[in-house]
Parts: C-alpha cells; sequence; structure tokens
C-alpha cells in the first residue's frame, strides 16, 4: 500500500501515462489507426462496456491503471532490488507483455482496430515501448557518487 501513495510512483504513472495518451491521439489523427481508441477502450469489461463515458473519464480510467502498473513494478523492483539499467529494461519487457495481452480485447469493440491489423498493433507496441521507457526512467533511483 505504501507504493501506491509513493510521489515518485504517482509522477511517473501520471507522466508516462499523460504521454502514452498523447502519443496515440497523434498516431490516430494522422494514421487513422484507432490505437488511442483502444487505449481507453473499457468494452471488455462486461460491467462498463454498456455505458458511454466521456473522454476525460476514459482517460482518467487509463491514468488509474497506469498508476496501478507503475506501483507494481516500483514494489517489484524494490523487493528485488533492480538497479537503474534493470528497471528500465524489465519496465519495457512489461509493457510489451501488457500490449501483447490488450491488443487482442480489440475482438469485443467495433470501435477498434481489427485484430488482424498489423499497422495498429506496431503503433500500440511502439507506444507501450516508449510508455516503458518512460517509467522505467522515471522510477529510477538518484545514485550520487562523492568526489
Amino acid at each position: 500500500m505504501k507504493v501506491l501513495i509513493n510521489r515518485q510512483v504517482i509522477i511517473a504513472s501520471f507522466v508516462a501515462g499523460c504521454i502514452l495518451g498523447a502519443f496515440f491521439k497523434v498516431v490516430e489523427n494522422l494514421t487513422g489507426s484507432r490505437v488511442y481508441t483502444l487505449l481507453l477502450n473499457v468494452d471488455y469489461i462486461p460491467i462498463l462496456k454498456n455505458i458511454r463515458f466521456p473522454e476525460v473519464i476514459e482517460f482518467f480510467f487509463h491514468l488509474i491503471i497506469s498508476w496501478v502498473i507503475t506501483a507494481v513494478l516500483c514494489a517489484i523492483r524494490n523487493k528485488y532490488k533492480w538497479n537503474n539499467t534493470l528497471l528500465i529494461r524489465n519496465s519495457i519487457l512489461l509493457q510489451i507483455f501488457i500490449g501483447c495481452i490488450l491488443f487482442p480485447t480489440t475482438i469485443f469493440s467495433k470501435r477498434t482496430p481489427i485484430i488482424s491489423d498489423h499497422y495498429a498493433f506496431g503503433w500500440w507496441l511502439i507506444g507501450h515501448v516508449i510508455y516503458g521507457t518512460l517509467v522505467g526512467i522515471l522510477l529510477q533511483r538518484k545514485i550520487y557518487k562523492l568526489k
């Protein structure tokens, strides 16, 4: 629980989550590939799929998920005492894994890319690599060396 209210976790999740959202929004607007729509999509959650939320509420849901994922990553980093390099690498790998798990949820919605849209999947993974890199960088421990 302590890691959830950690200032570094909150800032990292908010900054990386906003940048991921902005990246996907730009990609969707420029290419028509509905990766931003997929990011905000909740059509695969039974209780929420019948409710149409305003975009700002959907984005808030995304930021909450970003916060939880970042807190879990931080807790794992603390438990296994990862150095900064390992943190960034594992953050990227985690986000690629999450991206691969979430992309197939497109089958539950008519608003998102079709599951065979390799172009959208490519953008989706690029976005998750960017997000993982940012979270890893923002969660780094500062190491000060005395001279």
